[in-house]
């Protein structure tokens, strides 16, 4: 019986050990490469393999997609060190945060460092995962997260009162299944189409989603939310949408018609106040001219006179 236990143990160990994934990362000092291999059952996928700068030296980053809860094991091979010493010292860190009892003394074998550590990730262990090297500040981190929705629309989905529209999401890998909500307020409601015949239709193709908005209102314009199910987390995105009335995008010319109307108003009433004061001033200075004239003859026959009477006495 004991021996029957033993043997059973080393099955169930055997059988974890298979379905571990082994990612094994090498980090040279000069050209920072990373080969990656796993095992064939392995669900996570690398996505993104890229370096980045941080002060003098480069960080690389791997990007993994997990899609059921796992055991997973990350390993990064150190290379190339100068004077090759016998040891140093690396440890682990979690979203920046070093995790606790991670650090570890690593021996040279073969004019490598070998630092690698067995994660055990469920939904709250996603994040991101770096090995350091304390002797040299060589960095690898590890992004283990669902798999995002990359095509996230910046600008809303624009329709009008009474007509339908689509809204689409879409993944590079097949959920368990799609479900879409309605943000209200705080809080989303589930579009549950069997209930709301009228209202909705949705269609999952694999890794694409539809949802059919019909009939729609302004009560209908809001957030809409895309999940995909997946064992380990959702992958959610949105769609915003905005229902209008046909109405609507006139109203910046209606309000440009407006202001030309009220301006064209208030030149023609200028214009009719003013008139009246131009055909008094008209009339003034013809009446003043007329009185110039009239002056001016009576002048003259008095000068004419004058001389006359000047002859006679003469």
């Amino acid at each position: 019986m004991p021996h029957t236990q033993q043997s059973s143990r080393e099955g169930a160990l055997f059988s974890m050990a298979n379905v571990m994934l082994l990612i094994v990362l090498l980090l040279y000092c000069d050209g920072m490469n990373t080969e990656t291999t796993s095992s064939p059952e392995s669900d996570p996928v690398i996505t993104t393999k890229k370096a980045v700068s941080k002060g003098q030296s480069q960080v690389i980053i791997e990007e993994l997609t997990i899609l059921t809860p796992q055991n997973i094991e990350l390993l990064c091979n150190l290379t190339d060190l100068p004077n090759n010493p016998l040891y140093i010292t690396g440890y682990w860190t979690k979203d920046g945060q070093e995790i606790q009892n991670s650090e570890e003394t690593v021996n040279r074998n073969n004019e490598q460092y070998i630092l690698k550590r067995t994660f055990r990730i469920e939904t709250r262990d996603l994040g991101n995962y770096s090995c350091v090297f304390r002797e040299n500040e060589a960095q690898v981190t590890f992004v283990l997260d669902v798999p995002v929705m990359k095509d996230k629309r910046d600008k809303p989905v624009v329709s009008y009162i009474g007509d339908s529209v689509v809204l689409e999401c879409k993944l590079k890998h097949t959920p368990n299944t799609w479900n879409w909500y309605k943000a209200n307020n705080t809080e989303k409601v589930f579009i549950n189409v069997t209930a709301n015949p009228l209202n909705y239709k949705i269609l999952n193709n694999g890794t694409k989603t539809k949802l059919t908005v019909l009939n729609l209102t302004e009560e209908d314009s809001g957030k809409y939310i895309c999940s995909a199910e997946f064992d380990i987390k959702p992958s959610v995105s949105y769609v915003q949408l905005k229902v209008m009335s046909y109405t609507e995008p006139l109203k910046p010319f209606i309000a440009i018609v407006v202001e030309v109307v009220v301006l064209v108003t208030l030149i023609l009433l200028w214009e009719k106040c003013n008139k009246p004061q131009q055909n008094n001033s008209s009339e003034s200075d013809v009446y003043s001219e007329q009185t110039r004239k009239l002056t001016h003859d009576e002048s003259n026959g008095s000068e004419n006179n004058t001389a006359r009477q000047r002859k006679v006495e003469r």
